[in-house]
């Protein structure tokens, strides 16, 4: 016979790693009202180039879309999900790959940053909902798509300094753009990332 909790708690899981994906494939997608369907109306989201509310949110990534050139393309591709529940919270940590094509200064960059994903979420109305999200950046790099188009001094014109090092091709790609990093910005092994930690621990501590 199979036990009714851990049934549940099958169920739970499977819904909250469908609402990852969900999430992940209509922001790539620019599916905008699917992606706002994700989180709960006074969820949070912090990102490499913005911290704030879902709906804010949405607003600048449509922006950032249709600032894109014609060819340039990115995907988010996201594995190994970590799931614990306790009543109706919940939280979960995963691997993520950003992978993206950009033209600057008229040359093809492929982009590509590692991270860690950690979501809260609630169950609301008997459905999950992610109620706060945070990227911890683990490190980054920038590939010509020819190096033979790559104009000569290219590297040495950048100006890096101002990034934090585990993703400063990832931060200048971004500001190149008009969207400068975010205040706070979590990296790997920063207090920033204890802090956030011990936030998820204490959240699914209590129910």
């Amino acid at each position: 016979m199979v036990n009714p909790n851990r049934l549940e708690l099958a169920i739970d899981r499977s819904e909250i790693e469908n609402l990852i994906a969900k999430s992940i494939i209509s922001r790539d997608s620019g599916m905008w009202e699917a992606l706002a369907e994700c989180y709960t109306p006074d969820a949070t989201l912090t990102s490499s180039w913005y911290s704030g509310s879902p709906a804010d949110f949405l607003e600048q990534a449509g922006k950032m879309r249709v600032a894109r050139h014609e060819g340039e393309a990115q995907k988010h591709m996201t594995a190994n999900h970590w799931i614990e529940v306790n009543g109706g919270r919940a939280i979960s940590e995963s691997d993520l790959i950003l992978y993206q094509r950009r033209l600057i200064d008229a040359v093809e960059l492929d982009f590509t940053t590692w991270s860690r994903r950690l979501h809260l979420f609630e169950k609301r109305d008997g459905e999950w909902k992610i109620r706060k999200r945070w990227s911890i950046y683990e490190k980054d790099r920038m590939d010509p798509h020819d190096r033979g188009e790559l104009p000569e001094g290219f590297y040495e014109s950048m100006d890096l300094t101002r990034y934090p090092k585990e993703i400063r091709y990832h931060c200048w790609r971004n500001d190149m753009a008009g969207f400068p990093p975010a205040a706070g910005i979590c990296v790997k092994g920063s207090e920033r990332e204890r802090e956030v930690r011990a936030e998820v621990r204490s959240w699914i501590a209590a129910r």
